[in-house]
């Protein structure tokens, strides 16, 4: 797998990225993917902050209402990939040009200058092209991985369980097919080899929509088994199987059927209440237009723990 360029220092709560000298990407300042635009936007150089990169693309996204709380779900997801060891594309705390709104800005996980050129691939382009029924409601689990095989992308059994173990501890419910992928980098020969893309659009995570007056509920000990009970992959085994889409039992299922995989998942599950606090305590340390309350933390740490020791002791 094509590494992700990983900055070398956590973003700080005196660097949030301020987007007023960035430039639009000439050939594409809106990004044609998703609900909602996003804009793409260019890093000056030298880099403002030594977490970017000079010159490189990054992809700025303005959630609004009662989605505003993916901000945190996308930089979160980050930090929490980093800690277990899962690619997933840079995030950090920004405020829009002109305007100063807040945003969370995400670094294009391809393009880099002194690496070879890259397309990405969304696995729904594969799917059709292998004339796979799709399911916008729940997809398949079996047929993910069955394209994945066909399209001879590297080690895509270990991507799936890492990010299986990933989704299942976050709380992501949107890995449909046009938030997976694959990368082409082309070769001698005009020979193409396909790796998988890093888990990408995480912005479903983490309880995003539970407003503060609900986290209470949902911090004891009960209410935390209730909502991890509720949460369910974008993908059942099957195409619309709802029943084998929760979380645990999607990951416990994979674990069986799939050989050789269930030590990936538990690595990724296996985050220490340590690690968990300070990942917690660090959102809390930002003065920023989206706060990241006590409350929330508190929510977040107990469902991180809940869904580790849930995920751990379902897999074999």
């Amino acid at each position: 797998m094509m590494p992700i360029a990983e900055p070398k220092f956590r973003q700080l709560p005196s660097e949030v990225v301020n987007l007023n000298d960035w430039e639009p990407d000439n050939e594409f300042p809106i990004s044609p993917m998703g609900q909602k635009p996003k804009r793409i936007l260019i890093c000056p150089s030298p880099a403002p902050h030594r977490f970017l990169i000079g010159g490189h693309r990054y992809l700025f996204k303005e959630p609004e209402g009662r989605s505003l709380l993916q901000i945190w779900s996308e930089v979160l997801a980050y930090e929490f990939g980093r800690s277990v060891g899962v690619p997933v594309p840079p995030a950090f705390l920004a405020t829009g040009p002109r305007n100063g709104s807040p945003g969370v800005l995400i670094e294009f996980f391809y393009g880099y200058v002194d690496r070879p050129p890259t397309r990405l691939i969304h696995g729904i382009e594969r799917l059709q092209a292998y004339r796979f029924s799709i399911n916008h409601k729940r997809g398949s689990l079996k047929d993910n991985v069955e394209v994945c095989r066909f399209q001879k992308a590297h080690d895509s059994r270990f991507w799936w369980a890492q990010t299986l173990s990933f989704d299942a501890m976050i709380g992501n419910t949107d890995r449909h097919s046009e938030n997976w992928g694959f990368l082409a980098v082309p070769g001698e020969n005009n020979l193409v080899t396909y790796s998988m893309a890093p888990a990408y659009d995480n912005g479903t995570s983490f309880g995003y929509l539970l407003p503060e007056s609900k986290l209470p509920a949902y911090t004891e000990p009960e209410g935390v088994q209730a909502y991890l009970a509720g949460g369910k992959h974008h993908c059942g085994w099957v195409s619309g199987d709802s029943s084998t889409a929760q979380h645990i039992n999607l990951c416990r299922l994979f674990a069986e059927r799939v050989r050789g995989v269930a030590g990936t998942m538990k690595r990724v599950a296996n985050i220490h209440n340590e690690e968990v606090n300070d990942l917690v305590s660090w959102c809390r340390t930002f003065d920023y237009s989206v706060p990241f309350t006590e409350q929330r933390a508190q929510f977040v740490a107990a469902q991180l723990r809940a869904r580790r020791d849930a995920l751990l002791a379902a897999l074999p």
